[in-house]
């Protein structure tokens, strides 16, 4: 049986997540879909729970977050110095929207708050460079987004799997041991529907129409299920 860690970064929110479960439930249920064998450890950073030792899983993944990758605390200090341990150690990791940023800045890269506003919705993306894990193939990824801060500059040795003009990186390789993504393919519709209804108030009427239209277009949690789990197993 496969271990995953995953690496919570998100406080909690007694509404929220008595209606949708924490991000670590979600992310739980999003890789269950995948492969109903798999066992987790959940470790709550922001409680100082972290990892011992790195034998304790199989795998890590990062989860979103309401903070910045940039941000000057301490947790996320240590979480930077985590991040370049696991990849010395050749440790698989995958980081989600924030997890995603994080890692891009801990191994070089940058991150910045993007002047170009909320990314909330569903988007799409063309697939530009092909691993074995991407086991069922996609040529296009179409998945649920809400992020501000968006990666602009990618790590050394970074390859980049699709972007787009709005959010030119939108997913990246780092050697064969690193697989990130803005997107959240752990959400559920219904999920980005509370968000955008709770953020109505700072989006502009436009932005907040197209994107809750956007949600009737089908996404593809179940296949990035898949490459995720493909791709720590591997």
């Amino acid at each position: 049986m496969s271990r995953i860690g995953i690496l919570l970064t998100q406080p909690a929110n007694p509404e929220r997540d008595s209606i949708f479960g924490n991000f670590a439930d979600m992310f739980k249920t999003f890789l269950l879909s995948a492969d109903s064998s798999l066992d987790f450890r959940v470790y709550n950073l922001l409680a100082g729970d972290w990892p011992v030792n790195f034998d304790e899983c199989d795998g890590w993944l990062i989860t979103g977050s309401f903070h910045g990758a940039y941000d000057d605390i301490p947790w996320i200090h240590k979480l930077k110095d985590l991040i370049v341990e696991l990849h010395k150690a050749q440790e698989k990791i995958v980081g989600i929207c924030f997890g995603h940023q994080i890692i891009a800045e801990a191994l070089g890269g940058k991150v910045i708050k993007s002047e170009k506003g909320w990314g909330v919705g569903v988007h799409s993306f063309t697939v530009a460079e092909k691993f074995s894990w991407m086991n069922p193939p996609l040529q296009q990824v179409s998945l649920l987004y809400s992020h501000q801060d968006q990666v602009v500059a990618l790590p050394p040795n970074a390859v980049l799997i699709g972007g787009d003009d709005f959010c030119p990186n939108r997913m990246f390789a780092v050697d064969n041991n690193i697989l990130v993504m803005q997107g959240h393919p752990e959400f559920s519709v219904e999920f980005e529907h509370y968000l955008l209804k709770g953020r109505r108030e700072i989006l502009t009427p436009e932005l907040y129409s197209v994107a809750e239209s956007s949600l009737k277009k089908p996404i593809d949690n179940e296949t990035i299920a898949k490459w995720v789990v493909n791709f720590i197993l591997q």
